[in-house]
């Protein structure tokens, strides 16, 4: 029962990374309320980098791998760190890309994400580990 539940864990997770995935994507069709071959070179890098670790994320959670549980972990942390320590850096934007202070707010929702993240991660590793190994016949 552990094991099962640690798998929805992290399957919930994995769809989560893919929505990301999908955010970035949209970003780089510029179909997210702002011209991405027009937006700061930061940006750019950055979603192509989130882009890569997300898909990275999903595919190793999915398969369990663990490989996959260190990639989520250094896409959360990262992203903790840009949306807290380096906020300024991110923001630091020419006007036409400056973001309205709610979506500046938003930030904040995201660090809260993706601590959450960590700690569910946690949780479906420790159930796993509650698990019974299979038995073989």
């Amino acid at each position: 029962m552990t094991a099962w539940f640690s798998r929805i864990i992290l399957w919930i997770i994995a769809a989560f990374y893919a929505y990301g995935a999908v955010v970035h994507v949209l970003n780089m069709l510029s179909l997210s309320g702002f011209s991405w071959p027009d937006a700061p070179l930061k940006w750019q890098v950055l979603d192509v980098v989130y882009l890569v670790l997300d898909v990275l994320v999903v595919t190793g959670l999915l398969a369990e791998a663990r490989w996959g549980f260190i990639v989520l972990g250094v896409a959360a942390l990262s992203q903790i760190l840009l949306y807290s320590v380096f906020r300024p850096w991110i923001l630091d934007v020419p006007k036409e890309f400056a973001r309205s202070s709610e979506e500046v707010g938003y930030l904040d929702t995201l660090i809260l994400f993706h601590l959450s993240t960590l700690l569910f991660l946690l949780l479906a590793l420790w159930l796993k580990s509650k698990s019974p190994e299979p038995t073989s016949h």
